[in-house]
């Protein structure tokens, strides 16, 4: 028993910072301000995950091993939702910038990794999901 709370909390605990990350990127975009807003995902993603951007892209590119994410991280379908749409609103974000298109190529394709991944995993038919991996589909082409 005592087990399964423990896991239960450290699964809520890594909803929260999910969720604060992806709410801090949104403010952020929708106040314009010039910030870097990467360099906070990475101070965050650092702080409380123990992992940055890049090594997530790492992850990621390893023969798309999300498994090492659900298995490793203990990262849920939900979990993996919320980081695609937090990579998802830092590449939208420098897409027609040109200093910053190639991260955002980069960040958009690690999302629509995540969002095509959850699509083949999760029982559960998500609009929003299938809306955001067809936009990202529509940015790489």
């Amino acid at each position: 028993m005592f087990s399964q709370d423990y896991i239960m909390r450290q699964i809520q605990q890594l909803i929260q910072v999910l969720n604060t990350v992806l709410t801090q990127v949104l403010k952020v975009k929708e106040q314009g301000q010039d910030s870097d807003i990467v360099a906070y995902t990475n101070e965050m993603f650092e702080k409380k995950l123990g992992f940055d951007l890049d090594e997530l892209s790492d992850i990621l590119e390893k023969d798309n091993n999300i498994s090492h994410l659900k298995k490793e991280k203990g990262f849920t379908n939900e979990h993996l939702s919320i980081l695609a749409d937090i990579l998802y609103e830092l590449g939208e974000d420098g897409f027609e910038l040109p200093e910053k298109h190639t991260r955002s190529v980069e960040l958009l394709t690690q999302s629509l990794t995540l969002y095509e991944f959850i699509e083949l995993d999760d029982r559960i038919y998500s609009i929003d999901r299938n809306l955001r991996i067809t936009k990202i589909k529509d940015y790489l082409n």
